[in-house]
């Protein structure tokens, strides 16, 4: 009898083993998430030193616009260095297009300039302008309507 009792005690242990491999635990997901975003947190901050070498040999991170007049003086995002006499820090320039009509001829673009600055002057030097473009038809060059301070 001890070795049926023993028998079926392995067979349930096995069959248990079994259900535990075949079924996950309800936790998996969400652990995997939690992790594959830690992952990116890790890769972010591995990666830091690397765009602060960048920063500092280039004196500026860039990304454009594709359609905008003069992408240039509106950048998507702008990260550069502020190093004068009375101000050191970094320089946030972002901006994005707020009016556009649907016929594509007006279109204005508001950029935020902000400053995360560890030395400075004194006063808030953070400023917003908007831009209005025009033109006359698709194919045609943007023109400058006007520009304004503040949002749009």
């Amino acid at each position: 009898m001890s070795e049926n009792q023993t028998e079926r005690e392995a067979a349930d242990a096995e069959s248990q083993l079994e259900d535990e491999n075949l079924s996950p635990p309800q936790r998996s997901k969400a652990r995997r998430l939690g992790c594959a975003i830690a992952l990116l947190i890790w890769f972010a901050l591995l990666l830091t030193p690397c765009a602060l070498f960048y920063l500092a040999a280039n004196g500026e991170i860039r990304f454009d616009h594709r359609d905008v007049p003069q992408p240039h003086a509106h950048p998507l995002l702008l990260v550069s260095l502020v190093s004068e006499a009375a101000d050191r820090g970094l320089r946030f320039e972002t901006s994005r297009i707020i009016e556009a009509q649907s016929n594509g001829e007006m279109l204005c673009v508001e950029t935020a300039v902000r400053f995360l600055l560890w030395e400075y002057s004194g006063g808030n030097q953070d400023v917003s302008y908007c831009d209005c473009y025009q033109r006359e038809g698709s194919e045609a060059d943007w023109e400058l309507v006007g520009t304004s301070s503040g949002v749009c």
